[in-house]
């Protein structure tokens, strides 16, 4: 006899369908873009009615605000997935910086890169994109001081990092909104990494060699 399922609660439905349009919001500013994120095409790509999709977010600021957040908490989830799976015997900040790459290199980025263009000439969509900024630098600063400072015993003195991880971060932006076109890639994007890692290095670290005594 097939084990009976358990009902899922009202709660978790209602959860489930807000995921759903969320994760529809974020694929039509990736595929369609700001302008073509419509309410209408949002519903049609969670499967359900625009009646439907207002009952859980009344207006479109609403929903969009929700993707802020929601493109927030996964960028951010995907970021500390990335950097505890880096390799313990491998360079740290060579690993980190490759594979934040791949993080800003994919749809997350994209989407979020479409909502902030759109708040800048947008007053009601502009504090939720400035908020969920701050919260993702932050959030990220937090993940490099564990996981690029945890273990050094070299004598250095070690001090946490704050303009590294913020120079890395205008980097990737830079670089990802270069090559925002399809088919068009402006700058030689592998090229300015290997450079930018041996330039950031002492940065991201936050590593100072130690000075030696002065005689007395």
């Amino acid at each position: 006899m097939p084990p009976i399922q358990r009902r899922r609660t009202q709660a978790e439905r209602t959860a489930g369908t807000r995921h759903a349009l969320l994760d529809a919001t974020l694929d039509a500013l990736v595929e369609a873009g700001f302008k073509g994120t419509t309410t209408t095409e949002v519903a049609r790509r969670a499967g359900m009615s625009v009646g439907a999709l207002q009952g859980h977010f009344p207006t479109k600021i609403g929903l969009l605000t929700a993707a802020v957040e929601f493109a927030l908490n996964r960028r951010v989830e995907e970021f500390a997935v990335l950097m505890a799976g880096l390799d313990p015997a491998a360079d740290k900040v060579d690993e980190a910086i490759d594979l934040l790459w791949s993080m800003y290199s994919g749809p997350t980025f994209t989407a979020s890169h479409e909502l902030w263009v759109a708040a800048r000439t947008d007053p009601e969509l502009a504090p939720a994109v400035i908020e969920t900024d701050r919260q993702f630098s932050q959030a990220c600063e937090r993940i490099y001081t564990e996981l690029l400072t945890a273990g050094e015993d070299s004598g250095a003195e070690v001090r946490p990092p704050q303009i590294g991880p913020q120079m890395v971060f205008a980097l990737m932006n830079g670089l990802a909104m270069s090559r925002s076109i399809d088919g068009y890639e402006p700058l030689a994007t592998d090229e300015i990494l290997e450079a930018f890692k041996v330039l950031v290095r002492p940065l991201v670290t936050g590593l100072t060699e130690p000075q030696p005594e002065r005689e007395s």
